[in-house]
Order: C-alpha cells, then structure tokens, then sequence
C-alpha cells in the first residue's frame, strides 16, 4: 500500500498532497534557485552548482584537423562562482566522453570529419550535487571550396 503525505503550512492549512515524504526548510526569500538544489540535514546548507559549458568557435571545418576546445565554468546556486574538481561527463550527440580538469580547468578537444551540428551536452546524472544540464551546439562546416586539399 502506498503512503500519501500532506504538505501543511504553519496555520494549519494544507497545500499539497504527494507519494513522498519531505521536510520543509525555511528560507529567508523567494528565490527559484533553490530548485533542483541539495539540502545537506546535517550542515543545513543548499547545495547545487550549475555547469555553463563555452566554445572557443562556434562553427569549425569538418575536416578532421581544425578542432573545437570546450571549456566549464561552474557557479554555486545562488551565482557565486564555484570550484568543482570531479570530472565531467559529456554527451557528443549522443556518445560519451569525459572532460577531465586539467591545469585548473575543464577543457575538452574535439573535431570531425562529418559536417552538421554537434549538441554536447553535460550528464547532470552523475553528480547528484550538480543542478542543470547545460549545453550548446558547435557548427561543423564542409570543406568543399578546394576539393584537391
């Protein structure tokens, strides 16, 4: 059998009905950057930090040499700027790739030789304290002007 659980106000009164058990944590103001956060009980901290992904090019030749470098910057909830030392996870259409800190940055390389446009886009799955999945398409462009290259 499944419990249900109502969400009550402080005057008594309810506002909502679910499937799941939850706390209520006061805060000082609206902010809808609490959403997606993670509570820590034990520190009573909110948690969350959002990945902002940057292509040096947004548009490269597939010609299998001229290559893209895509760099993370990450920023707490609340918009102060944030250090996160785990490696990355990001999807390339649709194939895996890991993009490592090196140097005290996220940074990944890549090319094709396929024209089209490539969505990379980070895994928030793999990191529970990571909050939005971010991405951006990078332009790969034929190199047809001189077939004899």
């Amino acid at each position: 059998m499944e419990n249900y659980y109502a969400h009550v106000n402080d005057q008594g009164k309810v506002y909502g009905v679910s499937l799941s058990p939850s706390i209520i944590v006061p805060i000082p103001t609206y902010n809808s950057n609490y959403m997606n956060t993670f509570y820590d009980e034990k520190t009573g901290q909110f948690i969350g930090i959002k990945v902002i992904l940057f292509a040096d090019k947004e548009e490269i030749v597939a010609d299998g040499k001229d290559e893209a470098i895509i760099t993370a910057s990450f920023n707490n909830w609340d918009g102060t700027p944030a250090d996160y030392y785990k490696d990355l996870v990001v999807s390339i259409n649709g194939t895996f790739a890991v993009m490592k800190r090196e140097d005290g940055a996220h940074k990944l390389k890549f090319s094709s030789t396929e024209p089209g446009i490539k969505k990379i886009t980070v895994m928030i799955t793999e990191d529970p304290h990571l909050m939005e999945a971010s991405s951006l398409n990078v332009r790969f462009i034929s190199n047809n002007i001189n077939p004899d290259q």
